[in-house]
């Protein structure tokens, strides 16, 4: 695991590991084992599809080699000269994306709460990076803005300090303090019916650590799952 290079001015600053608000990213246990959404939710590891681009780079494909084909057949039916080089580059930048679409790896983020790594897709082809969690940087992306944007995304930048990948959706904030409030395994498990089943094993597993501080802060209560519970662990961790 590479160590991450930080550089601060591409956003103007990276998101605190901060539990800021109460996420409304709930995961529901009729998600789960689903390969569109989630792919494995428990107390040990989160694992959420990354992927979900539908047919986006068949379309690209199709449309860039249709393109191609146009320029060809429109230059040659006026009898004027064809840049066959450029020609042959947007073709086979047509079918790269065609044959990318049947062979794409999978693209999962992957939470591991209790060893406190994280691991973050990649671009095409390239391997995913695996680091521990309190040395990643996420910030704000506008990497979709343009004519038609679709608002920021949450982004996680790779070690390599020069590239990132947009992760989850476009509730920046809230979606940034789900994986914090996750990935903090001295705290209880994060809202959403699909931990519910899990919630007594993590309660009983930070009990017997005698319920250790949190690793990150939070600006809202993280209580736990029974007033009964809570008091348990006040009267024992102190917090």
């Amino acid at each position: 695991m590479a160590k991450i290079k930080k550089r601060y001015g591409k956003w103007g600053g990276y998101l605190e590991k901060l539990i800021y608000e109460k996420p409304k990213r709930k995961v529901e246990k009729e998600k789960v084992n689903d390969p569109d959404y989630y792919v494995r939710v428990d107390n040990q590891f989160f694992i959420m599809n990354n992927g979900l681009i539908g047919n986006i780079y068949m379309y690209t494909g199709m449309w860039i080699s249709f393109c191609a084909l146009l320029y060809l057949f429109g230059r040659t039916v006026v009898s004027k000269g064809v840049n066959y080089l450029g020609f042959f580059l947007l073709l086979s930048l047509g079918f790269f994306f065609i044959v990318y679409h049947y062979t794409r790896p999978k693209k999962e983020l992957v939470l591991n709460r209790l060893e406190g790594l994280i691991t973050v897709p990649n671009t095409l082809y390239f391997k995913p990076y695996t680091m521990p969690f309190q040395d990643a940087l996420a910030a704000w992306s506008v990497k979709n803005s343009g004519i038609n944007p679709t608002g920021p995304s949450l982004s996680l930048l790779h070690p390599n300090g020069f590239t990132s990948t947009d992760v989850m959706g476009h509730e920046v904030i809230e979606d940034w303090s789900f994986i914090v409030w996750y990935m903090d395994k001295n705290r209880p498990l994060p809202p959403g019916s699909a931990f519910d089943e899990y919630r007594k094993s993590d309660y009983e597993r930070r009990k017997a650590a005698g319920f250790p501080m949190p690793l990150y802060p939070s600006s809202i209560p993280t209580p736990e799952a029974t007033p009964e519970q809570q008091a348990e662990r006040k009267r024992i961790g102190g917090w």
